[in-house]
């Protein structure tokens, strides 16, 4: 592709008047140049960042008048935007907030493998998933909870594979999620995230020792067999991340708790790593208390995507 062919794309792209054929076209370039794909990754940060902030902006002065922000003049090199390194993320998160409430946002149901565990029987496979849409990690099964006939049952704390001695601070289980399948509609959207959702048990008494529940989404640039056999990831890999906890000391007569978990995706993402997990709620490197009786069901993943100026406008 031609150097001006792809600053118009970058510029279409940050205009949010790209067609769908010229998503494809870029989708396709970006796929196959490493150099593209990191130009594109700085003006998405960018540009993901400056409008989340700016919405994030408005709901703030809409609650504190007197707080303000300023945001740094733009720039331009080489016919696309310079990434804006000092956006905080907390700023950001305001931003997504608005989105979710948003009567344009697009909701649809991304492919995770047997949310509900219906598939699998007996022992989760060991060890980080060695391939995409299947469930891997730390000792986990899945047996009946309650009035749940099939639910994940975290069985006992491990350590890191790929770190030895690392403590046994939690039973974490993992899927990885190809985002092949709507990549062109994160390039032509205006903005997208996603939400996973989890329901989670503690079936011990009231007052057993503190526990923390995790769930978690990682997103990455590239193909998911880029990261099998290398987790965990070091901290530049990860476009971004999200995470909620919930912690437990036991007692809730066997019912069943809801956690959601949001993360930014930004239009370059290739997959997504879903964690879920079980273990110490105390300072990191701290041995987990003894599992077995917690569990997670009804796993599922949503992606939310707000239009484009160039859709709206056509509405």
């Amino acid at each position: 592709m031609k150097p001006e062919r792809l600053d118009a794309l970058f510029d279409a792209w940050s205009e949010s008047r790209l067609t769908p054929a010229e998503a494809t076209e870029l989708s396709a370039h970006l796929r196959a140049d490493p150099e593209a794909r990191a130009r594109f990754r700085e003006a998405a940060a960018f540009h993901g960042h400056l409008h989340a902030a700016l919405d994030g902006l408005n709901l703030d002065q809409a609650t504190a008048p007197a707080k303000t922000l300023d945001f740094p003049q733009r720039s331009r090199a080489l016919g696309f935007v310079a990434m804006l390194l000092g956006v905080a993320l907390t700023v950001a998160s305001f931003g997504w907030a608005l989105a979710s409430r948003s009567d344009r946002t697009v909701s649809r149901s991304l492919d995770i493998q047997d949310g509900g565990f219906d598939g699998v029987a007996g022992k989760i496979t060991a060890g980080f998933p060695a391939s995409a849409f299947t469930w891997g990690g730390d000792p986990s099964e899945v047996v009946r909870a309650g009035d749940h006939p099939t639910a994940l049952r975290f069985l006992e704390a491990a350590g890191e594979q790929t770190i030895p001695n690392s403590p046994r601070q939690a039973c974490d289980v993992f899927q990885i999620v190809d985002l092949r399948s709507v990549r062109d509609q994160l390039l032509t959207s205006g903005e997208a995230f996603v939400e996973l959702s989890v329901s989670l048990r503690d079936d011990r008494p009231a007052g057993s020792e503190t526990i923390r529940f995790i769930s978690k989404v990682y997103v990455f640039e590239g193909s998911p067999a880029d990261i099998i056999g290398h987790w965990p990831p070091i901290a530049d890999q990860t476009l971004g991340s999200g995470a909620q906890f919930h912690v437990s000391r036991g007692g809730t007569d066997g019912s069943w708790r809801p956690l959601s978990t949001r993360c930014v995706v930004p239009p370059t993402a290739g997959f997504l790593v879903v964690q879920l997990g079980v273990g110490s709620a105390g300072a990191p490197g701290s041995a987990s208390p003894q599992l077995g009786r917690q569990f997670a069901d009804d796993v599922r993943l949503t992606l939310r995507t707000r239009p484009s100026k160039a859709e709206l406008a056509s509405r």
